[in-house]
């Protein structure tokens, strides 16, 4: 049975900050509502009052700020479908795209927005192993004001995630460097029973100057509370050419990273070998080039 609660519904950001100082109790943010109904209902969270953000228009765009060392930046009220059919994303964070083009059924991401994935802070997130591997920052704001800081650092560091009355207001993401390559690829193996849940998802962002690997970003989601970072073998591509057998490298270190990260657990095995699966076929998405074909049917494995 849903809890009672009193709902506000503002229809900018300043009726919301008005709103945000004048309710008394128990105060949470609804957009999409995909996970906050769902814990509402089983005891999970109570509010005295769910503020409705989604009528709240400062924070439905995207939009790209200087080109030249800009950022793209979105509004954290935009939903997974606004976000995996925009050109702006596409063209500069297509990793990001894909894993709203790949998050939950249709009708999900019709409702569920980039910063309610961002807030919920799921390890199953699909947005976020994107969003750490494009070096996205966040802006957040609340009763104490407005901070700005990276969603890798947020999502690892208690003391930086989200606070009573605090709200994601804005995601940006950086463009990389002018005559740089970038390039960037989202996959992931989900759950057959609970609509494409990721089990297990791998980000990469590379970038490339006439075939060296100047920037290699990569994170795992779904195998630790937030996406784990590869920073030894970004450290050791970083200045080296694309060879194939970087693939079955990368398959490698991957596979080091669940044995670290989950060792003993009754999931490790099938992990070890579905992350090797992932590193093919990311590594053919971002190198074409290289003739490697993707194995077993695509990103979206289940």
């Amino acid at each position: 049975m849903m809890p009672e609660f009193q709902v506000s519904c503002p229809q900018s950001l300043a009726e919301l900050g008005a709103e945000v100082s004048r309710l008394e109790g128990e105060v949470l943010f609804l957009s999409g509502g995909t996970d906050l109904i769902l814990e509402l209902r089983s005891g999970q969270r109570r509010a005295d009052w769910l503020i409705d953000i989604s009528q709240v228009p400062e924070l439905q765009y995207i939009k790209v700020e200087s080109r030249l060392n800009g950022l793209l930046k979105i509004g954290s009220g935009v939903t997974f479908t606004q976000l995996s059919s925009n050109a702006l994303v596409w063209e500069n964070a297509q990793c990001l795209a894909q894993a709203g083009k790949q998050m939950g059924s249709t009708q999900i991401r019709n409702r569920a927005t980039l910063g309610g994935n961002i807030a919920s802070a799921s390890p199953a997130g699909d947005s976020l192993p994107a969003l750490v591997a494009l070096e996205a920052e966040v802006t957040v704001e609340g009763p104490g004001g407005a901070r700005t800081l990276a969603v890798a650092e947020m999502l690892a560091d208690t003391e930086n995630a989200l606070k009573a009355r605090e709200l994601v207001t804005e995601i940006a993401v950086p463009f990389a460097e002018p005559r740089v390559e970038r390039r960037s690829a989202f996959v992931k193996i989900g759950s057959r029973t609970q609509v494409s849940i990721a089990r297990l998802s791998l980000a990469a962002v590379v970038e490339l100057e006439n075939g060296i690997i100047r920037k290699l970003r990569l994170a795992v989601g779904a195998l630790g509370k937030a996406p784990l970072r590869l920073e030894n073998l970004e450290r050791d591509w970083n200045g080296q050419p694309v060879r194939p057998e970087m693939a079955a490298e990368l398959a490698q270190r991957l596979t080091e990273t669940v044995d670290k990260a989950i060792p003993g657990r009754q999931s490790q095995a099938y992990k070890r070998q579905a992350v090797q699966a992932l590193a093919y076929d990311i590594f053919a998405e971002l190198f074409p080039e290289q003739g490697l074909s993707q194995g077993g049917g695509g990103n979206d494995r289940r």
